[in-house]
């Protein structure tokens, strides 16, 4: 899978913007501020139709524009594709292949990139809100299915949560049908979120554990725990939207009190383990920031074995977040993959890799 042309204009700080990547190794380095990450974010929301800073992709606009226009040619299983996303204030416009697109699943599946950013060293010992979008985004690479999925449960969630505080001031007295109501749309959609949220970590936990024995060369136990309830975790998936139904109902007049769902996925969380204790409390900082590396190679070797090609790669400065051991692990795998990779850093001498390799200058967001 490779990227051949990404045009951004009105994003950010970015001037106009006509990119031809070199196939393998695209390296942009600058100081910080320059637009180094904003280039990264404009390639991951042309695939991902997120963003991995904000939640308004109206964010990306550039001050004083009223529009912003990102496209993309990619070419996977030689075949090449093009995507078109035109934001504005209040809404999008996506196009596949000159086309607009419907349903918007459609849009995903053939463009893949995996994010690797400074803050995902830090997730072991962040909040669980950041651990469950790191597992969703890697999740959406897996299934294509899944990020609409996810938008589903959200929108359902974020109407729940309003009747019920709707509720507990007293503006709404048809409150037990309208809950009754998002109560089994959320069980379904609660359900196939954790199925496939515990169906990936499963299918990750080998490869994760063979890259951090490979990272550190010692027998340490490591593993992946994916926290949700009890019952249903023991559930089968067929079985999981009744489950969910029984505790939303059972936890009905919490929710009413406290003006919010407390049952669900949007409360569970994803775990590291080291020598059998979580590992944000027992890890060193080395090791924690080992495991992270560990899970993002097991990834990227995942989907380049259930799609038949390497994912693009998106690495914002962790280079410099690394120590020298984990870095030099950290190219050396790269090296004997095959995925195209945009790189970003402070200073070019912390990417270590010279052959396949272009550079680029960013500089107040141009691109030289």
């Amino acid at each position: 899978m490779k990227l051949l042309g990404l045009d951004a204009h009105s994003i950010r700080n970015l001037a106009p913007l006509t990119l031809a990547p070199a196939p393998r190794f695209n390296v942009f380095h600058g100081d910080n501020g320059q637009g180094k990450t904003n280039l990264l974010e404009a390639i991951y929301v042309v695939a991902a139709l997120r963003s991995f800073r904000t939640s308004r992709l109206a964010d990306l606009i550039a001050f004083g524009a009223d529009a912003a226009r990102l496209a993309a040619r990619v070419e996977r299983d030689g075949l090449e594709r093009s995507y078109e996303v035109k934001l504005a204030p209040h809404g999008r416009q996506v196009r596949l292949d000159g086309k607009a697109v419907r349903p918007l699943a459609r849009y995903f599946g053939a463009f893949n990139v995996v994010l690797f950013a400074p803050e995902d060293l830090q997730l072991p010992r962040g909040a669980p809100g950041d651990r469950r979008r790191f597992l969703d985004r890697a999740v959406f690479n897996r299934r294509a299915d899944y990020m609409p999925l996810v938008q589903d449960y959200e929108k359902v969630l974020k109407s729940r949560n309003a009747l019920l505080r709707d509720a507990a001031d007293g503006r709404r007295a048809d409150i037990e049908g309208l809950l009754g109501v998002y109560d089994d749309q959320l069980a379904g959609l609660a359900a196939s979120l954790v199925t496939a949220r515990l169906s990936y970590v499963d299918e990750l936990r080998a490869r994760f554990q063979e890259a951090f024995h490979a990272i550190f060369r010692i027998d340490r136990a490591v593993d992946l725990r994916y926290d949700t309830d009890d019952e249903v975790r023991a559930a089968a998936p067929s079985e999981r939207p009744d489950v969910y139904g029984r505790l939303l109902g059972a936890s009905r007049r919490h929710d009413l009190a406290r003006g919010a769902t407390n049952v669900g996925p949007h409360r569970d969380d994803l775990s590291f383990d080291f020598d059998g204790h979580d590992a944000g409390g027992f890890a060193s900082q080395g090791q924690l920031r080992g495991l992270v590396l560990a899970w993002k190679t097991a990834e990227m070797d995942l989907l380049a074995e259930v799609h038949g090609e390497a994912p693009i790669l998106l690495l914002d400065d962790v280079s410099s977040e690394l120590d020298a051991s984990r870095n030099q692990y950290l190219f050396e795998y790269l090296a004997r993959r095959r995925n195209q990779c945009f790189i970003t850093t402070t200073h070019p001498r912390h990417v270590l890799v010279s052959e396949d390799r272009v550079d680029h200058q960013v500089s107040v967001g141009r691109i030289q």
